[in-house]
């Protein structure tokens, strides 16, 4: 009886260790041109993430659990690329970091989809090509194509033989393809010729009757969060045709509870956040107005700091102290500059709309060159890892003011208090340190000339434009 009791023991214990590890994501490879000691899988929201020790030679291992079958992305630096994974799977992924996307080699368990969505990809970006000769056609042109596009992807899904899960997601993710470019033919048309194109009335029609509660979508595409997003802003402008007095957090209020989807629900209620913000007068009332519609504990959390964040930010609050790197050599802190009235600019150089407002920056800080009254800050968040990047860019661009990185990049105390988000970011505060202005005065903004005439006066030098 003894022997059979731990005969049974051995197989119970032999089955649940297989039942556990059907459950585990094993992943393993190799990576070529290495240029960290660690990568990074984590799903785009954020909620998951998982750091693996890579070796000297490149190889890495790990295994570990998801909650939910779906895209994620793989990351070492800045490169990075995406990958399909799924509890159970044991897959081998080899690649070559001087051509992440296009290196990337499946192996094992899980193979087959990830180089069917890898095949995709490369089909879908050679169907679309350059983007200007794609989207500048008349519009029964360009509904041709994309409809002859779908075609084509629909035909290389079918030949891959996917299991029936998988293949279902796919069909998916080529409906929402086509429906994004559907619905950014605009946008890409008057980017690229100035002029509008005529479009018929029903055109987006599609998108106004896009399914709001596809959670497997919404785990897996891009494209559909990105539409979801889109179908809020098109009805809430048709709203406002009817009646351009309502109320933005009416209108997301009745939309957001046709969603039975929390996580989807909470993507647009977050639509309404910047409305907590110094930029509206009204931002207390329409806090009070937001908070009742969110069910997620932690965008509980985070709106509670944007109500704090948004006071502490109001024209007239103290800016906390900063002791940052100078380009130029040693340290600055803004109580140095106390006494003095101080534009800050927060940029990266992976930031194009920041790059595009240095020439307007570069005229103001010429044109108060003589003005003792004011300094202009310039503060880099870049990561440690293009610090280099940082000092080869101020230098090659000459750019003028003073120079600054931020020791933690959006991490740091500074920033964290400021709730910096978006880039660029400029900010005006007084000699005493107290805030003017914390958002909005851009150095292409007019009313950022009139509000430094307020305060320091005309420029004494004005340069004239070309």
């Amino acid at each position: 009886m003894k022997n059979t009791l731990s005969i049974f023991l051995l197989i119970f214990s032999f089955s649940l260790f297989g039942q556990k590890n059907d459950k585990l994501v094993k992943i393993n490879g190799n990576i070529t041109n290495s240029i960290s000691n660690e990568l990074i899988i984590y799903k785009f929201d954020k909620s998951f993430e998982i750091i693996i020790p890579v070796e000297k030679n490149g190889n890495f291992t790990s295994q570990f659990t998801i909650k939910e079958p779906g895209t994620y992305f793989i990351k070492q630096e800045k490169s990075y690329t995406t990958l399909f994974l799924k509890n159970g799977y044991n897959l081998t992924v080899n690649i070559d970091t001087k051509s992440f996307p296009n290196s990337i080699k499946f192996e094992g368990e899980g193979a087959k989809f990830n180089n069917y969505l890898k095949a995709k990809s490369k089909l879908d970006g050679d169907l679309v090509g350059d983007t200007k000769t794609f989207f500048v056609v008349p519009v029964e042109d360009f509904l041709k194509k994309i409809a002859a596009d779908s075609s084509q992807m629909f035909q290389q899904l079918r030949d891959a033989n996917l299991e029936k899960e998988d293949a279902d997601l796919s069909q998916k993710l080529i409906l929402y393809d086509y429906l994004l470019k559907r619905n950014n033919y605009r946008k890409f048309y008057v980017y690229n010729t100035k002029t509008e194109p005529f479009i018929p009335s029903n055109y987006l029609d599609p998108i106004r009757d896009l399914n709001m509660n596809d959670a497997d979508a919404y785990n897996n595409s891009m494209d559909y969060r990105y539409l979801i997003v889109d179908k809020w802003r098109l009805l809430e402008a048709d709203g406002r045709k009817v009646d351009s007095t309502a109320s933005i957090i009416d209108f997301t209020r009745e939309f957001a509870n046709k969603i039975t989807y929390e996580p989807i629900r909470d993507q647009i209620v977050r639509m309404l956040f910047n409305k907590v913000d110094t930029r509206n007068s009204s931002f207390e009332s329409d806090f009070l107005k937001i908070k009742p519609l969110i069910r997620v504990e932690k965008t509980l959390a985070e709106i509670d700091m944007r109500l704090a964040t948004a006071r502490s930010n109001k024209s007239g609050s103290k800016l906390p102290d900063f002791n940052y790197e100078n380009h130029k050599g040693g340290l600055v802190s803004l109580s140095s500059l106390k006494g003095k009235y101080v534009y800050i600019d927060i940029w990266a150089t992976w930031c194009g709309p920041c790059i595009r407002e240095f020439p307007e920056l570069d005229e103001l800080i010429k044109d108060y060159k003589n003005n003792d009254l004011i300094e202009f800050v310039c503060i880099s968040i870049d990561s440690k890892g293009d610090y280099q990047k940082w000092r080869s860019f101020v230098t090659e661009k000459q750019l003028g003011g003073i120079q600054l990185i931020a020791d933690k990049g959006l991490e740091s105390d500074f920033m964290r208090f400021l709730n910096v988000g978006l880039i660029p970011r400029n900010v005006l505060i007084d000699p005493q340190g107290n805030i003017i202005s914390s958002a909005g005065l851009r150095p292409s903004s007019k009313a950022t000339r009139e509000t430094l005439a307020k305060y320091v006066g005309a420029p004494i030098i004005k340069t004239t434009k070309k």
